[in-house]
């Protein structure tokens, strides 16, 4: 079994081989046989175009030079080629010739004015005249030409050529190397009607072809008309008339010319001249050829018994098979359209050179041709091979298997997506000079990669030029919406509503998020003060009142009790005491208040000078040893023995310590200690007074301090609520700091000064 499998294999080999061997075989027979028959018919190797164009540009100069000479005078060509009527020739005054050109002129001039062309178009004309006298130029040292007038030889620079004249040839259907003008490569005539049309035209060479149509053709073209599209410019153009122009070239003036002036007239490739045909015939039998391959690679699989088909060189990823399919298509068809490759034989060349035999330097040459065709074809099967795997194995699964695109395709997405939102989320707060780099160089590769596919590139540029407008118009309107977002996102803060987010991404956009943030944050904090500040002045304005009210009723009311003429001397001295009283109350109250107030305004001046602070704290002490004594508070002071000297104003700072001690006196829990501390360190002074409050502390510490806040919410107890504000205030004029601390009933005040 395994025998009988092998010489099937074998077999299959071999079939493969004769597939492709064969149709190589053919191209290398059929293109050089081919090849050199065309080569053997098509004798004249240049430009039937190119010639006759250059023959009728030739009949304009000889055209011109022979009016100007005519009329003795250097006529534009403007006159000689756009004018209605030229000067007579029969003019007995040669003054008048002048003048009526002048008069030309000079109307021609002003039709130009009135068209607004006239100085564009003429020398639009002047410039195209010295296009057609340079080319004559090159060629008029090579060429024999004859002007003939009603068969009157008018102008001819054929000196050598004896009497017969070109237009003889007219006669003659065809020239051969023993005939009169058989030493011509071509005889050509243009013949111009007394209307200045072309009556006939004839271009005779050795060979037969369609160059006397190709120079009717252009005879009758219209040699301005680009001309007058471009500048609006409507005169017609004036052949010359009555005339018949002959032309003629040797073999030996037109090879000398080609080697003076290579280039100036083209290899003869279009118009069925040359190689044209041969071309043309060779693309489609290689083509055919290349079909049968395909063919016979894809029916051959289907012969069960050769078991082809699915060999593992036959399953390369379709990236591969695409490439290097394409670059075979494409040399094999440049070498079979273009009948000049590969014909210079350069193995052929070089073994000769080295003095190895012609034929078996022929031989190798051979070989080495044979193995290129095989290997085109080889390609050829192998790629359609390859392909046909799309139909047996389905078209999901060959992507699957055989597409190296769609396995790295996830990769290849979350990179350009990455790229993609990388672009979107650009920080314009950085410098975006990494990333313009990354822009440019994205687009430097594909457009380099683009460049490489030669004719193809046009293509892929067409393709990358669509994909790129589809991918800035959709990155333009990701940027449109999230603009789009940002603008809803500031209208519902100027609308008011602080607490509106932005759930979406906003892309280039992102960090105007955290600046709408702090917008927010600071809004609310203004909005917070702002009600804040409301209620306080509300609260200033109650507490106040009732502060006020209190002691003013109270003397209103004794004052009333005084004015009794019944009222015995003791109730009298009671009710007199009793306003002194509440009249000193009022007085404190109004001072603090008018303290408070400059303050806060910071319209007081301070007096600052060196103090012992350690000393006015003791002499407050001292001061307030009465009021202490009288409550059953345990005052624990623990200062320092030296002397610690500050900046500050002596009686503010006096009145803040005062404060913060009478507070103590009043709000302390009976029975309980109070601490008075202060601390020297390197860089400051605290300090720190402690004790236990009378009643439960639920306030904020923070509000405290302000007017008229009073940790007696009910306002039962003596106070004016000032006091805390007052010691606050007086602290932080003079640099210092004073700060609230409670931790359950423990009331704690904190004062530092710098030193």
């Amino acid at each position: 079994m395994d025998t009988k499998l092998k010489n099937y294999r074998k077999l299959t080999c071999i079939i493969i081989g004769i597939i492709i061997l064969l149709p190589s075989l053919a191209m290398m027979i059929l293109r050089p046989h081919y090849i050199r028959q065309q080569q053997e018919q098509d004798t004249f190797p240049y430009s039937y175009r190119d010639i006759s164009r250059f023959l009728v540009e030739a009949t304009y100069v000889l055209h011109a030079e022979e009016v100007q000479g005519e009329n003795n005078t250097s006529l534009t060509p403007y006159d000689i080629f756009l004018s209605q009527s030229l000067p007579a020739e029969s003019a007995s005054d040669e003054e008048e010739p002048e003048e009526k050109s002048e008069k030309e002129s000079l109307d021609t001039e002003d039709s130009f004015n009135e068209e607004d062309v006239a100085g564009v178009a003429f020398e639009a004309i002047e410039s195209q005249y010295d296009n057609w006298y340079n080319d004559f130029s090159y060629f008029r040292s090579y060429l024999e030409y004859e002007v003939l007038s009603e068969n009157d030889v008018i102008d001819s620079n054929r000196d050598s050529r004896g009497a017969s004249s070109l237009s003889n040839a007219r006669a003659l259907s065809q020239l051969n190397n023993n005939g009169q003008y058989g030493d011509y490569a071509f005889i050509a005539f243009i013949e111009y009607g007394k209307n200045g049309n072309v009556i006939s035209t004839s271009f005779l060479t050795h060979e037969r072809n369609n160059a006397s149509q190709v120079l009717n053709e252009i005879a009758k073209e219209n040699p301005i008309e680009d001309i007058q599209e471009e500048y609006d410019f409507n005169k017609s153009f004036q052949n010359p008339k009555n005339k018949t122009y002959c032309f003629a070239m040797t073999q030996d003036a037109m090879s000398a010319f080609m080697d003076t002036y290579p280039g100036i007239i083209e290899m003869s490739t279009d118009y069925g001249f040359g190689y044209a045909n041969s071309s043309t015939d060779l693309l489609i039998v290689f083509m055919t050829l290349l079909a049968a391959v395909a063919i016979a690679a894809l029916l051959l699989p289907f012969i069960k018994v050769l078991h082809t088909g699915e060999e593992k060189i036959f399953s390369a990823p379709l990236e591969i098979v695409c490439f290097i399919g394409c670059c075979a298509f494409g040399i094999s068809v440049s070498i079979a359209s273009d009948p000049n490759t590969l014909n210079r034989q350069a193995i052929y060349s070089v073994l000769t050179s080295l003095g190895a035999p012609q034929g078996l330097s022929q031989g190798i040459q051979y070989i080495w041709g044979l193995m290129g065709w095989i290997a085109v074809f080889a390609l050829c099967y192998w790629t359609v091979s390859c392909l046909r795997a799309v139909f047996t194995m389905g078209s999901m699964e060959y992507l699957r298997k055989r597409v190296i695109t769609y396995r790295i395709w996830p990769w290849m997405r979350s990179t350009a997506l990455k790229i993609y939102n990388s672009l979107l989320h650009i920080n314009l707060t950085d410098n975006t000079n990494r990333v313009l780099l990354k822009i440019v160089l994205i687009n430097f590769i594909i457009l380099g990669f683009i460049s490489m596919l030669w004719f193809w590139g046009i293509g892929a540029l067409v393709i990358y030029s669509a994909v790129l407008f589809y991918l800035l118009q959709k990155y333009l309107k990701r940027i449109q919406e999230q603009y789009q977002l940002l603008l809803e996102a500031t209208n519902e803060l100027a609308k008011g509503n602080l607490n509106g987010t932005i759930p979406e991404d906003l892309g280039i956009f992102e960090p105007f998020r955290d600046e709408i943030d702090k917008i927010q944050t600071g809004f609310k904090k203004a909005v917070d003060e702002e009600v804040k500040s409301t209620k306080m002045k509300t609260d200033l304005i109650t507490n106040v009142s009732h502060d006020l009210k209190t002691p003013l009723t109270a003397i209103i009311t004794y004052v009333d009790l005084l004015k009794k003429e019944d009222l015995s001397e003791e109730e009298r001295e009671k009710y007199i005491g009793i306003l002194d009283q509440k009249a000193n109350r009022l007085k404190v109250l109004i001072e603090d208040l008018f303290e408070v107030s400059k303050a806060t305004s910071k319209a007081i001046t301070l007096n600052i000078v060196d103090v012992d602070i350690v000393s006015l704290l003791r002499q407050v002490k001292l001061e307030l040893q009465d009021k202490i004594d009288a409550t059953d508070l345990i005052f624990r002071w623990q200062l320092p023995e030296e002397k610690i000297i500050l900046p500050l104003d002596s009686q503010r700072t006096y009145r803040v310590f005062e404060n913060l001690i009478v507070n103590i006196t009043k709000y302390a829990m009976p029975h309980s200690r109070a601490y008075i501390t202060m601390e020297n360190t390197e860089n400051h002074v605290k300090i720190i007074m402690k004790n236990i409050s009378a009643t439960e502390l639920n306030f904020n510490p923070n509000e405290i301090t302000e007017r008229f806040v009073r940790g007696d919410a009910s306002r039962n107890t003596e106070g004016s609520g000032l006091g805390l504000a007052i010691a606050k205030s007086f602290t932080e004029l003079q640099g210092g700091r004073l700060e609230i601390l409670t931790d359950a009933d423990l009331f704690t005040v904190e004062i530092t000064f710098l030193k």
